[in-house]
């Protein structure tokens, strides 16, 4: 028997713009993977040249005998499953996105149906394959914050009325922060595209991710950096 999920859902309907991502913007909600340095940078420096975005990650430093910067830690990775829920263990996946038909997309607009959370872990997903400069393929991150409320049952809900939607680069990826509402990954375009994921699980149904029904929540998606849907 399938899973009936809680709804939660707006009184009047609103339509989310989309945003670049980047370390800032994402920061509410976990982070934005990046490059450290500029994509110009094609030679091994002398010296090790400051963080892009220093407020967000760590200077990086000259590595493997000068041939390579090292930036790390680029990205937490929380495992924040209490003992008493049984052990857990950190878990990498390979989900392979593909496009969203266009019927989805044919208005200008997507809808946003379904949200979930892993209460207790960062979840990652780092593309592979799909280049900065990719005309034809992007793939969109979904998030909201949490309400202190219990509706419908579920405790601590998304905040609908401050979803954000990013759009992102094939040279970045991101991690939810524990309890961060997200959207399944949605790729928009021609091609699929491959993610790593890794986050840890315990491999109780309820620990590992929650879900819920959204209503009234559409995307724009003016402005998409790719040819296929303008």
């Amino acid at each position: 028997m399938s899973q009936t999920l809680p709804v939660i859902s707006l009184e009047e309907s609103i339509t989310v713009p989309l945003l670049p991502l980047t370390p800032h913007s994402f920061a509410p909600f976990g982070t934005c993977v990046t490059p450290p340095v500029d994509r110009s940078l094609n030679q091994a420096p002398s010296s090790p040249p400051p963080a892009r975005y220093p407020t967000h990650q760590p200077t990086p430093i000259l590595a493997n005998q000068n041939t390579a910067l090292k930036t790390s830690p680029i990205s937490p990775f929380i495992n924040g499953y209490p003992s008493s829920h049984g052990p857990s263990k950190p878990l990498m996946s390979m989900f392979s996105c593909f496009p969203r038909p266009a019927s989805h997309t044919q208005s200008g607009k997507l809808a946003i149906t379904i949200l979930e959370r892993h209460p207790y872990t960062t979840q990652t997903f780092s593309p592979l394959a799909l280049s900065t400069t990719d005309t034809s393929t992007c793939f969109l991150v979904i998030v909201a914050p949490s309400l202190s409320t219990t509706t419908n049952g579920v405790a601590n809900p998304p905040d609908l009325s401050n979803l954000k939607a990013f759009v992102a680069r094939g040279d970045q990826a991101v991690t939810y922060g524990p309890g961060t509402w997200h959207a399944p990954m949605i790729v928009l375009g021609k091609t699929r595209t491959d993610f790593v994921v890794t986050q840890f699980v315990n491999g109780v149904a309820v620990d590992d991710c929650q879900e819920v029904k959204v209503d009234g929540v559409d995307v724009s998606l003016h402005g998409l950096p790719i040819r296929s849907l303008l």
